[in-house]
């Protein structure tokens, strides 16, 4: 994919949520300096609402004429509502702003998380009839949106992986991801987390909730370079539990587009 835009005026910011979790790196720092040295914007950073740098210091330091921000969040929900929004409020008045929709929203997250799926099913020689693909996401019983959202990404899923089923599974609203084992008998689920970094969230609310032990080694190989860890087990059955979405290479390509493709 190619990008004409000329964005030599412009800071492109990815907003994140953070995590006040000790130890360990954010993907979207990584994912930051990736396009940055691609010298496509006049700076490119990342800010958080949970660790540093924090979004609003980061903001105020934006000197650039044109800002771009891009919410890395799997949706949307109060904080690409109401907290970033509110955040842009410590930009310079001289600075034009534009705010593009989450991350998560992109039309290519069904196809990179479906990609992920089928990776573990041709490199583990699974029976995709044997198989469920659980997305596990937030959720947010505030806001309906962000849950509708979660299963168009499922949907998408399904529409990709012939004969396996995909579910969709929230943190904080029913279905619980808790719940999986009464959703599915498959003998294999692959648990993909439709979740950016790999914070509190990813690395231990996620695996308790399937029934997994958090501080399995496993967990820690989880990364840009591991994809997948499995199978590790759970009510007789076999889990294969992938890296968070952030960790996903084709990431760089989506922020470009929302940056680039962003309408007023």
């Amino acid at each position: 994919m190619k990008h004409t835009v000329d964005l030599t005026n412009t800071t492109l910011l990815l907003a994140a949520h953070g995590s006040s979790r000790p130890g360990g790196d954010n993907p979207v720092q990584r994912l930051s300096q990736r396009i940055g040295v691609q010298g496509l914007f006049a700076d490119v950073r990342c800010g958080f609402l949970k660790q540093a740098p924090l979004l609003v210091d980061v903001l105020s330091g934006v000197r650039t004429p044109e800002l771009i921000v891009v919410p890395m969040l799997s949706g949307h929900g109060f904080i690409t509502d109401e907290l970033i929004p509110a955040a842009l409020q410590a930009v310079d008045a001289s600075t034009g702003v534009r705010l593009c929709k989450p991350i998560g929203s992109h039309d290519s997250i069904p196809g990179i998380m479906a990609e992920r799926a089928q990776s573990v099913i041709t490199t583990m020689k699974l029976d995709r009839q044997k198989v469920s693909v659980l997305v596990a996401a937030h959720g947010n019983p505030n806001n309906p949106e962000n849950s509708r959202q979660v299963k168009v990404v499922a949907k998408g899923i399904e529409e990709r992986l012939e004969d396996v089923a995909v579910l969709s599974a929230f943190i904080e609203e029913a279905p619980l991801i808790s719940d999986w084992p009464q959703m599915t008998t498959a003998e294999n689920l692959i648990v993909l987390p439709l979740l950016i970094g790999g914070g509190m969230h990813g690395a231990e609310d996620v695996p308790k909730m399937i029934d997994l032990d958090p501080g399995d080694p496993a967990f820690d190989k989880l990364d840009q370079d591991t994809p997948f860890v499995g199978p590790l087990s759970a009510h007789g059955r076999s889990i294969w539990f992938c890296r968070t979405l952030g960790n996903e290479p084709g990431l760089s390509e989506i922020v470009l587009d929302l940056a680039t493709s962003y309408r007023s």
